[in-house]
Order: C-alpha cells, then structure tokens, then sequence
C-alpha cells in the first residue's frame, strides 16, 4: 500500500509538471493584436512637440530618462480624457502609450530622478492622485 501512495504522487508531479508547461506555452498565453487598431493614439512627434518656423532646424535625440505616470487603463476614452487634461495644466509634452492590455499617459521628459520626483508631487497636487516616476526613453533636444 505504501508503494502505491508513493507511485500515486509521483505520477501526480509528472502530470502536474506537463499542466503547467502547456499552460505557459505563450501561444496559448500571448493574444495577438492587429496594428491598425491602435493608429488612434499614435502621435508623431511635430503633435507632441508644436513645430513653429522658429524650431524647424533643432534635431532631439531619445536617451534614457524618467518620466511621470498619470494613469494606466484600459479604456481608451479615459486616456485621452487624461491626457487633454494634463495638456491644459502643464506646458510639456504628454504621451498615450499602448502597452497591451493598457493605456499610458505619461508626461514628461526628465533627466534625473530627482526632479521628476519634485513633479510628481505637484502633479499628485494637482489631482493625478496616482502619479509616479517611471523610468523611460525620453526626448531631448540633440
């Protein structure tokens, strides 16, 4: 009877083993998504940044950085909600990024720590009551 017990667990590890293999295979795991349906929140960068005659020669570069977080969704219609919302109150580029399932805003784009964590607080102020650093790839002026 004792070896029975033993067989009996020993053959439930097996079988539980190949469960979770075929649970983490990540065709059954990752869905696939069209890129046409999310052409609506994909902004070029002269939408980001307002191009006047002034500025047509200045070149940016994308390094790493920080920028803030105001919320993360996954309904559309509050991200763009959001984001008008921080366009109106502050004078800096804010960003809708898809990563799925989620909408991003995020705003932004500091070189340190330290002052995205000083405008983290007057962004949480300001009512993004959920604001927080989030490291990133930033743009800035070459």
């Amino acid at each position: 009877m004792k070896k029975f017990v033993i067989i009996m667990i020993f053959a439930g590890f097996l079988f539980a083993q190949t469960m979770q293999q075929e649970f983490l295979n990540p065709s059954k795991v990752r869905k696939k998504f069209k890129f046409k349906e999310f052409q609506t929140i994909l902004y070029a960068d002269d939408e980001v940044f307002k191009m006047d005659s002034t500025m047509s020669n200045i070149e940016y570069i994308e390094i790493s950085g920080y920028r803030i977080q105001l919320i993360s969704t996954q309904n559309l219609n509050e991200a763009i909600s959001v984001k008008a919302q921080a366009d109106s109150l502050y004078s800096m580029p804010v960003y809708v990024d898809f990563e799925p399932p989620n909408y991003k805003v995020r705003i932004g784009n500091y070189k340190n720590n330290e002052e995205a964590m000083s405008m983290q607080t007057v962004m949480q102020r300001h009512g993004f009551k959920y604001a927080w650093v989030v490291p990133s790839k930033i743009i800035v002026v070459k």
